[in-house]
């Protein structure tokens, strides 16, 4: 590649990577916007939701899980039998 195509080719990949840098969404500046609230019903508002969380029922997901009656042998001897009925189809596994 001699360098008329180098420097070429920097320039595409230059102007590229600064279209993509677009900002696409407008600005809006909020430093000057009054306040609605104090800093005192900012706080109790924190206050207020930290206690909720913290007060929060706990859910163990232990006790969700479904029980099996089944042995490990059984589980293991049922997959078995069930790859043995099933066929496999030569389209999906190299057949």
């Amino acid at each position: 590649m001699n360098a008329k195509q180098l420097i070429a080719a920097v320039a595409v990949f230059a102007a590229a990577g600064s279209a993509f840098a677009d900002v696409t969404g407008t600005f809006t500046d909020f430093t000057n916007v009054p306040s609605t609230k104090t800093r005192a019903e900012v706080v109790a508002g924190l206050q207020q939701s930290q206690a909720k969380i913290a007060n929060a029922e706990w859910v163990d997901s232990s006790t969700l899980v479904a029980k099996s009656g089944l042995t490990r042998d059984a589980v293991r001897a049922e997959a078995i039998q069930s790859a043995k009925n099933s066929k496999v189809n030569a389209d999906y596994f190299g057949g």
